[in-house]
């Protein structure tokens, strides 16, 4: 009889038939299936990560003395999703893991995307065994850190343990500080306030914006089921400057905003500019014509 609100539990060795098999169960959980779509994307994520790294680690021959097998398991709590999992690992490897999750726990979301865009390219070059950029990916879809404990079996090998903690029903904040080259972006659903404000030229504008673009992904299916009584979603977009670069990606946020409203849920776009800056009215008038989203076009007093 399975634990009430635990839609996976798992206990043995790990490969490609066996995962495969873990996650056709695991869509077929009548308590994974109502889990919202985000939150599900996220957990769905989280636990091929982990399966994909225990079967890259996990030691495959252990002497009678080792009782541990792999494990995983995920489950309901509250208002949280908890996955926890463990495998036997060589002692040789615990400091490398040590190492790198210590780094995905200790550094900002910003930072944190930057890395995971490096190791992508690395990885794609030089082949590694994708163990680094598994955490930052389970980092990045959890918003929590990662807590974990190696405990010894012998001198060789230790079981390695962590615990995942993903929040239910709640869209994380993205808050971005202004930069003298980016602007500063508030995007927080608890408080329906939402803003990209400043100066617009980032050194890296891929970077900078696919992070808010990832983000509104997320908020999209959201918004998409949460109840549409609540109140309308308003974004602000307050910009002094931004270069050709940065046009491309602003238009693509309007084009996602664009493409909630044109599936039937109410949100707005203003638009704001100094009262004499004909050519940042003009912008918006643009951007609001290729997105075929209705702008409101709010006049600042001149500073």
């Amino acid at each position: 009889m399975p634990d009430p609100g635990k839609f996976l539990n798992y206990t043995g060795p790990v490969n490609h038939r066996i995962i495969d098999h873990l996650l056709r169960d695991l869509k077929n959980s009548k308590d994974y299936i109502h889990i919202d779509k985000t939150t599900a994307k996220r957990v769905y994520t989280i636990i091929v990560e982990i399966l994909e790294n225990i079967s890259r680690h996990s030691i495959k021959k252990t002497s009678s003395e080792i009782k541990t097998q792999p494990f995983i398991s995920a489950e309901k709590s509250s208002d949280k999703i908890i996955i926890k999992a463990g495998n036997p690992v060589s002692d040789e490897i615990t400091e490398k893991l040590t190492a790198i999750i210590e780094l995905v726990n200790y550094i900002d979301n910003h930072e944190l995307s930057g890395l995971y865009e490096d190791k992508i390219s690395r990885q794609s070059t030089q082949n590694g065994d994708g163990a680094g950029l598994g955490f930052i990916l389970m980092r990045l879809k959890s918003g929590n850190k990662i807590d974990y404990s190696f405990c010894p079996v012998n001198r060789n090998i230790s079981v390695f343990k962590i615990q995942i903690t993903v929040n239910k029903y709640i869209m994380r904040k993205l808050f971005i500080e202004r930069s003298a080259s980016s602007p500063k972006v508030v995007l927080d659903p608890e408080n329906n306030f939402f803003e990209i404000s400043g100066e617009s030229r980032p050194p890296d504008v891929n970077l900078f914006y696919n992070e808010i673009i990832s983000w509104f992904d997320d908020y999209s299916l959201y918004l998409l089921k949460s109840n549409p009584e609540t109140d309308t979603p308003v974004f602000n977009f307050d910009l002094e400057y931004f270069n050709s670069s940065s046009a491309k990606y602003i238009l693509d946020f309007c084009k996602l905003i664009s493409s909630v409203r044109s599936k039937g849920r109410d949100v707005m776009v203003k638009w704001h500019y100094e009262d004499d800056d004909f050519d940042m009215l003009e912008s918006g008038r643009e951007m609001s014509r290729i997105s075929k989203m209705p702008f409101e076009y709010i006049k600042k007093d001149k500073k």
